[in-house]
């Protein structure tokens, strides 16, 4: 018999990854825009950001539907089993998150292209590498549209635990913010390891390397205030045990060690560079572990 206490919620690693590799396919997305404002879409930075989010997204939406129990349904979450029209419910969390990881991945997927032609891995009729989406006015608007869904992306999990009454989740309001912001901040590490290790850690990737330092120190303040939200059950279920151990783990390596780096030697050599965005991006998983096994775990 079924233990009447047993934690009807079963998030496994393969929920606790998709968050991590979505919410980088979204901030890395960002990172691409940002630079397309400042009329760099065009430049090697700005490329490699336009071809990291649809792979990540591609291997996300296969560990969802590994997750679903039944993958062979997973069309079930976005179409009609029977009259095969689209279901959108914008009231749910879970329906809504469906349709934003469908578009942002179609947005990721034409950028994905684009840099490849850019690169003259192929062409498209006129669309050539000297002929490309991004860099004119079409690709800002382009930007602007899939950074936002990348941003929505990389939120709405935060959304999704935070709406329910389980214990821990349900007990602050700050998770959409600390989601979020690490979305933000393991995207433009994402793009600048990237840059770092192919030995093209250019002007660009070091602006993006020092935007970096103010997103960090901006998610330092959100997960600080997530701690301090923490009420009833909640701080028992993060602040103890392997989840504690996670989440102050992740403060070390993605906020103060980075910033620590960058003080000394102020957005330094591409080994720096390097070493600082892989860190962000080992911290930015274990928060996102501590914060989904953190209630299932107590």
């Amino acid at each position: 018999m079924l233990d009447e206490r047993a934690n009807p919620v079963h998030w496994t690693w393969l929920l606790y990854l998709e968050m991590f590799l979505a919410g980088a396919a979204g901030g890395a997305y960002v990172a691409g825009t940002i630079l397309e404002l400042s009329g760099r879409g065009r430049s090697p930075a700005a490329r490699t950001a336009h071809l990291i989010p649809f792979p990540l997204m591609a291997v996300s939406a296969l560990l969802l539907i590994v997750d679903l129990g039944r993958p062979e349904r997973f069309w079930h979450m976005a179409v009609m089993n029977e009259r095969f029209l689209p279901i959108l419910k914008p009231w749910s969390p879970m329906s809504l998150g469906t349709w934003l990881v469908l578009l942002f991945t179609g947005f990721a997927f034409v950028s994905f292209l684009d840099a490849l032609i850019a690169r003259r891995v192929f062409s498209l009729g006129r669309w050539r590498y000297d002929r490309t989406l991004h860099g004119g006015p079409l690709g800002l608007a382009w930007s602007l549209v899939g950074a936002l869904l990348g941003l929505a992306v990389g939120i709405y999990s935060g959304v999704l635990l935070s709406v329910g009454n389980f214990p821990g989740w349900a007990n602050t309001w700050m998770l959409p913010a600390v989601y979020v912001a690490t979305a933000m901040i393991t995207g433009v590490a994402a793009v600048v390891l990237v840059q770092a290790l192919l030995g093209d850690a250019d002007a660009d990737t070091r602006s993006l390397a020092y935007t970096n330092v103010w997103l960090i120190a901006w998610w330092l303040l959100m997960v600080v205030v997530f701690l301090l939200t923490l009420a009833g059950g909640g701080a028992p279920v993060f602040l103890t045990g392997v989840p504690l151990l996670a989440i102050l783990a992740a403060i070390v390596l993605a906020g103060i060690v980075p910033l620590v780096l960058h003080a000394l030697r102020p957005i330094g050599s591409q080994g720096i560079l390097a070493v600082s965005a892989a860190l962000v991006l080992l911290g930015g998983f274990l928060l996102r572990y501590g914060l989904v096994m953190g209630p299932q775990l107590h």
